[in-house]
């Protein structure tokens, strides 16, 4: 799976993508390789300022967002409350 394929956005820009071949849907930590940029940076500020940003990745005709709960390591985030939608595009 190309990176593409595992990205995922924050107001529509791109954060980063996911390490693992298979994409979240369940919370718990998964480790990412963020990009330098504001996607990833308006996220994390909001995080730190005490809210659960919403992120989502698309995949096929569906759009699973989830709120990023915690962030306890580089390159690691905790993600919480999941939720699927079909693709706006779609």
């Amino acid at each position: 799976m190309a990176h593409s394929e595992r990205e995922f956005m924050f107001d529509g820009k791109p954060v980063g993508y996911f390490e693992e071949r298979e994409l979240p849907r369940v919370p718990g930590r998964y480790r990412y390789m963020p990009y330098r940029g504001l996607g990833h940076y308006e996220m994390q500020r909001r995080r730190q300022a005490g809210s659960n940003p919403r992120c989502y990745y698309e995949t096929g005709d569906v759009r699973v967002s989830f709120a990023v709960c915690d962030c306890p390591e580089y390159g690691v985030l905790e993600l919480c409350d999941f939720e699927s939608s079909p693709r706006n595009d779609a």
